[in-house]
Order: structure tokens, then sequence, then C-alpha cells
């Protein structure tokens, strides 16, 4: 993703690379990203491996108790790492590329609601 250096170093300076966690912190700052890397942000979040990472289903959590529990455990990390990233689905791949650097609690909430024990 040659295309979006830039990208990564303006919006996702400190995350750590591999798994994924570059593509999911692009993909969470997506109204930001520039218009050379949104083509090879598109092709990644296409990918099967990436849409399994992160279920487009995700956002038909909005509104419901999971959410709102989801969005109080984490408050803190959302606050610290994710500010200004809005739906759910991008929420969560936010938080998975500060994997590293988020609350047990946090981790644990973002990893059930990713594997989908909803």
């Amino acid at each position: 993703m040659t295309a979006c250096k830039v990208d990564v170093a303006s919006l996702c300076n400190g995350v750590k690379e591999g798994r994924g966690r570059i593509s999911a912190c692009l993909f969470a700052h997506g109204n930001k990203i520039s218009g050379a890397c949104k083509p090879e942000l598109t092709k990644v979040t296409r990918s099967g491996t990436f849409q399994r990472m992160v279920p487009a289903d995700l956002n038909s959590l909005k509104g419901t108790a999971r959410d709102s529990k989801f969005r109080e455990i984490c408050a803190k990390d959302i606050r610290s790492h994710c500010a200004g990233v809005g739906p759910t689905d991008r929420l969560l791949a936010c938080l998975y590329a500060w994997s590293g650097r988020i609350g047990k609690p946090c981790h644990a909430e973002a990893k059930a609601i990713l594997s989908g024990r909803r």
C-alpha cells in the first residue's frame, strides 16, 4: 500500500504493523483518507480476510444494548485512540489497530463482538 504512506504516517502513527492493523486503522479513518490511498484501501477492505476480521454487519449493533455496553467498557480507549471515529464497524477496526495498547476489558469486549459472541 505504497500510495497510503502519507495517510499511515498521519492517521496511524504508532500502530504496530502486522495482522492487518494498519489496514484496520486506515479503514477506521476512511473519511480522512487521501484520494491516492482510497483505491488501495478499497482493495484491501474488499478482501475476504478483511471482511472476516471486520464483518459488515457490525453496524447492525448501532443503538442496541450490546453497542452501549461496548462503548461504555471501551470509553477510555475510544477517547485515547479512536476519537472522531464513528460507526461501530470503524470503531472496532480502530480498536483492533490499537489492540496492543487498549485495556484488557475493552480488548475482551471488542474481541467478543468481532468473534461473533454477541
